[in-house]
């Protein structure tokens, strides 16, 4: 019986395999991509084909109702471009609120508000350093309505050498 004692072929096979891999993942890529496009092809044809026509029925009507009545829309916006809120009913007039409900909550609050939901007090500016009035006056007052620059040592702990 005849055998083949050759070495087999690696380098061919291993070709044919990752030829057959690269082919199989492109075809699915390519058919996958053509089923994507088909059905958003067809959903735009179904779906967004289609009018709603129970919202273009309602808007039809209230554009028709709107436009009819005692003082059609386009009037009243221009009346009260031009005239503003002159007359208008005190129902719609713009007031401040006397409901103290909301108030109520605030009264079960136990003990003061904290300090970090309150407001820092204002700080005064201050001065520039490089102004002349700034400055203390000769004999080492300061200038009126100046406050002294207080005579400290630059590091705590430690005195300036005389």
């Amino acid at each position: 019986m005849a055998t083949d004692k050759s070495e087999p072929r690696v380098g061919v096979i291993a070709s044919v395999g990752i030829l057959s891999i690269v082919t199989l993942l492109a075809t699915r890529t390519a058919l996958v991509s053509y089923f994507d496009h088909m059905v958003r092809a067809e959903e735009a044809t179904k779906v967004g084909g289609a009018k709603p026509e129970a919202l273009l029925s309602l808007r039809a009507d209230e554009a028709s109702r709107l436009a009819a009545g005692s003082m059609p829309i386009d009037k009243a916006m221009q009346q009260l471009t031009t005239m503003g809120r002159l007359s208008a009913s005190p129902s719609i007039v713009p007031s401040a609120s006397r409901d103290v409900a909301p108030l109520a909550g605030w009264s079960m609050m136990p003990g003061e508000v904290p300090p970090a939901m309150t407001a820092p007090p204002p700080v005064a500016p201050a001065a520039d350093a490089g102004a002349p009035d700034a400055a203390p006056a000769a004999g080492g007052k300061a200038a009126p309505g100046k406050p002294a620059a207080p005579n400290r040592p630059a590091t705590p702990g430690k005195k300036k050498a005389p």
